[in-house]
């Protein structure tokens, strides 16, 4: 119902019963439906011009799509995004979320959707003036559409052709396009596209000096237009008119109130002056109260700000500490007994079997704990964060877990090139903490962590399938483990979001924002 009254052009209903839609699917835990109803919502705010909102509802349904791995629908956000940056002028950032999009739609074979998103290209190519991409990209769309007969897709990518090669100046192919275009688009009753045709073959009619048919396919563009506002504007008139009568009656009633507040001006002036005085004084009063509240507050948020900062600092130096003592010092003295004793074992002469069977088990154990202090070592200070980065070390950590009964998989979106240091160790604790919770409390053969990053914020989710708890109790919340969690997140100004229930996995969703100063 949401999706007919946007429709329509009724986005207040539409809105109002997506509202709905989404308390429905949270109410019962249905993912899928959530994000599409984000998605929907984004696309409303796209009409209204609400370009940010429009995009924190794209990157909320892209989240979700994510984490359940619904390739389409996170292609889907990334395309509407699309167009918002190309409103926006972003058209490098444009180019690549459809890129992204469009290898999803070819790997699923939607023809439909490969169109649209060729189409998408091209205009943005068109934007950047790579008239070579642009009419590249508009051709293959074409061609896909005639293939599936796809009528709308090939009157739109025609109208696309002229008005591309109405700014190359090729004003003659530009109006064959053009003209193609309409004569497709009246057969199946495309008003806004008839609308955009005749605009397009006026322009290039204007710039190649045809004036008169310039006059004319102008007169015909207005034509269409009009006819197009009229079929849109029915509702809208009842609302102006609903408007101006409201108008009509406030004026009256502010003529009756100017009469009472001529007859009462002297009194009026006098209370006004009192009054004014009283606010003022208060206001003055107030404002030094507010001012030195926010001091004492910001003071106190830098102050806890750098407590924790110290904190963290401390706990990754003394990281640092224990892992070199291990490495150098335990690990070289388990070195050292495992030669010895491997010496010991090749000069002893030793003919009972029991006591050689021994020696080899001890030989092992040594050995094993060689390796163990090594592993220790390396999570407490792992030397690929420092040298690959964020994405590689929590990928060697995760090859590193030994646990036959549980299957980790690392995806990454985005994720190319440098953090800064303090949010890639963070991340990595963060990571690395909540990872160990689910090996040893959730009893999950299944953990999957994807990490998203975009141009404001970087998002890590950290999925199981396993036994679940119930968030509204809050002692799972008093555990070591979780606090640190929240912890280190509030020190990069990020939040930590937990959904969970019994029997059916936990989602850990971490956001951290890019750009800050910590």
């Amino acid at each position: 119902m949401g999706k007919l009254y946007a429709d329509k052009g009724d986005n207040v209903k539409a809105l109002n019963h997506y509202h709905q839609a989404q308390s429905g699917a949270e109410k019962i835990a249905d993912k899928n439906l959530l994000a599409h109803v984000y998605k929907n919502i984004g696309a409303l705010y796209i009409s209204w011009k609400k370009f940010e909102e429009a995009l924190a509802y794209y990157d909320k349904g892209e989240l979700i799509a994510a984490s359940i791995n619904e390739d389409e629908l996170v292609a889907d956000c990334q395309n509407n995004k699309g167009t918002v940056y190309e409103q926006q002028k972003k058209y490098d950032m444009a180019l690549a979320v459809y890129k992204n999009a469009l290898k999803v739609y070819t790997k699923k074979n939607i023809p439909a959707k490969i169109s649209m998103v060729l189409s998408n290209l091209a205009i943005v190519y068109k934007f950047k003036k790579d008239f070579g991409a642009s009419l590249q990209y508009n051709l293959k769309a074409l061609a896909l559409s005639e293939k599936s007969n796809d009528k709308w897709i090939m009157a739109a990518t025609y109208n696309n052709i002229g008005g591309l090669y109405s700014a190359m100046n090729n004003y003659q192919q530009a109006i064959m396009y053009a003209t193609k275009s309409k004569d497709l688009a009246t057969k199946i009753d495309a008003i806004e596209i008839i609308e955009t045709a005749y605009e397009t073959m006026a322009d290039a009619a204007s710039k190649a000096g045809d004036y008169k048919n310039a006059y004319l396919y102008h007169q015909q563009f207005m034509q269409s237009k009009d006819k197009f506002i009229n079929l849109e504007s029915t509702k809208q008139l009842s609302e102006l008119n609903v408007k101006y009568e409201t108008a009509k009656k406030q004026k009256l009633i502010q003529q009756q109130q100017l009469e009472i507040l001529r007859r009462n001006m002297t009194i009026m002036v006098i209370a006004i002056v009192f009054l004014a005085a009283l606010v003022i004084g208060y206001q003055i009063y107030t404002r030094d109260k507010l001012n030195q509240k926010t001091a004492l507050q910001e003071a106190a948020i830098k102050h806890q700000a750098m407590a924790t900062k110290a904190i963290i600092e401390a706990e990754e130096n003394e990281r640092k500490r224990i892992a070199s003592d291990l490495h150098d010092g335990v690990g070289q003295l388990f070195s050292a007994v495992k030669l010895n004793l491997s010496g010991l074992l090749c000069r002893a002469n030793l003919s009972d079997p029991a006591m050689v069977t021994l020696g080899d088990k001890t030989l092992a154990m040594v050995d094993e704990s060689c390796k163990e202090v090594r592993l220790i070592a390396h999570q407490m200070m792992p030397g690929s964060l420092l040298q690959n980065g964020l994405t590689t070390a929590i990928e060697d950590f995760v090859k590193k877990i030994d646990s036959y009964h549980l299957k980790i998989d690392v995806k990454a979106h985005n994720m190319e090139g440098r953090l800064d240091s303090d949010i890639e160790t963070v991340l990595y604790r963060i990571v690395q903490e909540s990872v160990n919770n689910v090996i040893k409390h959730s009893q999950a053969s299944k953990l999957d962590i994807i990490l998203t990053r975009d141009e404001k914020q970087i998002a890590a989710t950290i999925k199981d399938n396993g036994r679940g708890f119930n968030t509204a109790d809050r002692k799972y919340f008093d555990g070591i483990g979780i606090k640190n969690i929240i912890t280190r997140a509030a020190y990069l100004k990020g939040r930590v979001d937990i959904f969970s229930e019994e029997t059916k996995g936990t989602l850990i969703a971490i956001f951290i924002p890019l750009g800050e100063d910590f």
